[in-house]
């Protein structure tokens, strides 16, 4: 049923209260702690206040209706209850948002697009008809409806050239995936290490300077010369770099299969974006490719040479683990620990006992946990990462490590677009290189609709010494 003013009002107030006590504990936390919010405390402290702002503007505007409907109240007439509730009609309410399960937003859009047959008129009707509640549907087909058409832009021309970040008639066009864009991240980051990690932020398209060396200082005598001495510094560019994923289905999946199609393109994306980002993000194996993708975190990094590791002999996994450690003891790093291995690594740390039989990890579960007060993030990508002798274990310096992630994925979908059906394609606009004619499939003659989905992010070290790791921990007793 849809709330009343008076409940929507009583709601932002609840919710106000709670997002104010979370600030006061905050702020408490770090008053507490006798220092400055990090970057963490005072982002989401940020975040909060601007919320509390938004709400409490509602509030305003809430009271305001409500004071209006009492205006414009009368008495019930009629001699009986059911005349008196026949007089009164109905009362102002306030529409209620419909929560969706993250990714169906975006899949609806294409659903109706599809079935629409690319005819984002027909589209923003059905979507009126089947998903009124859904207002960014109903919003975006309108509005391509009234004159924006997206489909050519995955036509492929051989005498039109590729747009660029550089080139701003393009951004125009593709404004409206932004509608979906939080939608599709919201789902995304729970399941990837990037969404858990805490990694310093930084921009696109920027030169970060940096010291590599302070120099020394020393006590001088009377009448003696004065040591000279040297700072190194260097810089890290950080370029544009994207991940990129297509699926193709038949029109007849997308059109009869409703609404688990819907739930099929949404997974099918996640997936294969989630795969590259995690399966990439520490593996030695991936060196840097200029403008195209970041190196691996491990890519250069000489695991540390450890003894045979035992979980039936919690003092072996400790003595390993303290060995992680070692490169940073003498120096600055180690502000914001975490490590990182996989889920069946993460088990047997679980249950690994002393013995006496009490854990001897008690912070650590299968899905991650802390071990020893440090966050331990898990992965299954990373089982592909580590020596024949089992997975790795990471030791990462979180503050120490880049991220350039422009928080949303650019999706769209076209039953007119002729795809070039392979993992390897050899087409490019900007060098003008033809697709290859055996793998080009159009579309539309194939009655079929391609999804596509892009997300722009790089990461990269701050300083080396930032990750250690372990090239084959076990992950069986």
């Amino acid at each position: 049923m849809k709330k009343t003013v008076s409940e929507q009002i009583a709601d932002l107030e609840n919710t106000r209260a709670a997002k104010q006590g979370r600030f006061e504990e905050i702020m408490s936390k770090s008053m507490d702690d006798g220092r400055t919010t990090d970057e963490a405390e005072a982002e989401e402290a940020d975040t909060i206040t601007d919320e509390i702002k938004a709400i409490d503007q509602d509030i305003v505007r809430l009271k305001a209706l409500e004071s209006i409907q009492k205006g414009r109240a009368t008495p019930a007439g009629g001699g009986n209850s059911d005349d008196a509730s026949a007089s009164r009609g109905g009362f102002a309410t306030v529409k209620t948002a419909e929560k969706l399960e993250p990714g169906i937003a975006f899949a609806r859009y294409a659903m109706c697009l599809t079935k629409a047959k690319g005819n984002h008129q027909m589209a923003f009707q059905l979507a009126e008809k089947h998903f009124p509640n859904t207002e960014s549907i109903v919003k975006t087909l309108k509005a391509q409806a009234e004159g924006c058409n997206l489909q050519e832009l995955m036509q492929l021309k051989a005498t039109v050239a590729a747009g660029d970040s550089l080139n701003a008639t393009w951004a125009a066009p593709l404004v409206y995936a932004n509608t979906f864009g939080g939608d599709f991240i919201s789902y995304l980051r729970p399941r990837t290490l990037i969404g858990q990690a805490q990694f310093r932020p930084v921009p696109f398209n920027v030169r970060i300077g940096g010291q590599t060396s302070g120099g020394t200082a020393n006590w001088v005598g009377q009448g003696k010369a004065k040591p000279v001495t040297k700072f190194d510094y260097n810089a890290t560019t950080v370029p544009f770099t994207k991940v990129a994923a297509i699926a193709v289905i038949t029109q007849e999946l997308a059109r009869f299969s409703d609404p688990s199609a819907a739930a099929l393109v949404r997974d099918s994306l996640a997936d294969a974006v989630i795969a590259k980002i995690d399966g990439d993000l520490f593996d030695p194996d991936v060196a840097a490719v200029a403008n195209v993708n970041p190196a691996g975190l491990l890519n250069g990094v000489s695991p540390v040479a450890v003894g045979a590791i035992d979980y039936a002999d919690p003092a072996s996994v400790r003595c390993a683990i303290a060995l992680l450690w070692a490169a940073w003891d003498s120096t600055n790093i180690g502000a914001r620990p975490a490590y990182y291995t996989t889920p069946a690594v993460a088990r047997q740390l679980a249950l690994s006992r002393e013995a006496l039989g009490t854990a001897a990890f008690p912070g650590v579960t299968m899905t991650g946990g802390t071990l020893d007060g440090v966050p331990l993030r898990v992965s299954q990508y990373l089982a592909n990462n580590g020596g024949s002798g089992g997975a790795p274990f990471i030791l990462v310096d979180e503050s120490e490590i880049y991220l350039a992630d422009d928080g949303s994925v650019t999706l769209d979908a076209s039953d007119v677009a002729s795809i070039e059906m392979s993992d390897t394609p050899a087409g490019s606009s900007i060098a003008t290189v033809a697709a290859s004619s055996v793998n080009l499939v159009s579309m539309w003659q194939t009655n079929s609709v391609a999804f596509r989905a892009e997300r722009f992010i790089w990461w990269g070290p701050r300083r080396s010494g930032a990750i250690q790791w372990i090239d084959g921990m076990p992950t069986t007793c």
